[in-house]
Formats: C-alpha cells, sequence, structure tokens
C-alpha cells in the first residue's frame, strides 16, 4: 500500500518537477542566448570603438601636419616680405634685420615643437580612451558570461534535490515511514 501512495505521490511531483525543469531550461536557455548575443555586441563594439580611436588618430596626425606645413609656409611669407622691405631700405645686411630673420626661424621651431607635442598627446589620449571602451565593453562580455554560469549553477544546484510541498514534516515525501525518496 505504501508503494501505491509512494507511485502516487511521485507521479504528483513528477509532472510538477516538470514543469519546474522544463521552466528551469527554457530559462537557462534565453539566458544562455542573451548572453551569446551580449557578448558577440560587446566584442563588435569593442572593434567598432578601436577602429573609431585609429580613425581619430589618424585624423589628429592629418591635423598636426596641415598645421606644420601652414607655419612653415607662413613662416617662408614673413621672411620674404621682411627681405623685399628690407632691400627697398637698404638695411637687408644689417644685425637688426638679420636677428629679425633669425628670430623667425626660432618662433617657427617653436610653434613646431609645440604643435607636435600637442598632437602626440592627442593621439595618446585617443589610444587611452579606445582602450578604455575597448575593456569596458570586455567586462561587461566577462559580466554576462559569469551571470550565466551563476544561472547555470543556480539551476544546476536547484534541481538535485526534489521536494515534496505538501510534506507535513522533514521527511522525505512527508511520510515518517519512508526511508528514502
Amino acid at each position: 500500500m505504501a508503494v501505491f501512495t509512494t507511485l502516487a505521490l511521485a507521479t504528483t511531483l513528477s509532472a510538477a518537477a516538470v514543469i519546474g525543469t522544463g521552466a528551469a531550461i527554457y530559462g537557462t536557455a534565453a539566458a544562455i542566448g542573451g548572453t551569446v548575443k551580449s557578448a558577440k555586441a560587446a566584442k563588435a563594439a569593442a572593434a567598432v570603438a578601436t577602429v573609431a580611436t585609429n580613425v581619430q588618430i589618424k585624423q589628429q596626425k592629418e591635423t598636426a601636419t596641415r598645421q606644420r606645413r601652414s607655419a612653415v609656409r607662413s613662416s617662408i611669407i614673413a621672411r620674404a616680405r621682411g627681405q623685399q622691405v628690407a632691400q627697398q631700405r637698404g638695411v637687408a645686411t644689417s644685425s637688426g634685420f638679420q636677428g629679425g630673420i633669425s628670430s623667425l626661424s626660432s618662433q617657427l621651431g617653436s610653434n613646431l615643437g609645440f604643435g607636435s607635442m600637442m598632437s602626440g598627446l592627442g593621439q595618446q589620449y585617443s589610444s587611452l580612451s579606445g582602450l578604455a571602451s575597448q575593456q569596458t565593453a570586455d567586462a561587461q562580455r566577462y559580466g554576462a558570461i559569469a551571470s550565466t554560469g551563476m544561472q547555470l549553477a543556480q539551476f544546476g544546484f536547484g534541481s538535485g534535490k526534489v521536494t515534496n510541498p505538501f510534506a507535513t514534516s522533514g521527511t522525505p515525501l512527508g511520510n515518517p515511514n519512508l526511508g528514502m525518496y
């Protein structure tokens, strides 16, 4: 008689367990699917951030090159105008004019050095910003993977033990005469 009672309870419990297990499997599959999509999206975002950083660095290099050319061009024009005026006035060989020309060259060198330094700092900032974006995307991807792992672990621990919702005591299936599940 106890065997039939156990079978009846087991059948009732197994239907509930099947439904619960099915829901857990579906939920886990959905979580895994979401994690895979999240990981792919984070990886794509990291790749795009790297490309954007490289484009920004190239843009900064081109801007710096253009600014250097412009500074050299302006210096050449200023020097030529100065020489023309100095020749018209007859002071092209004076020390004052020669000092002015030297000052133009010195100022050009200073401006080029400063521009190069600022360009280098801008490139370094862009690289670091891109790296930070990539590491953030990687952290999010690894977080999603860890979350899925935890969900799987919870599912594994949760399904290892079937309990009787109708039990009135801590004994298996609520029956103290049954020594096992």
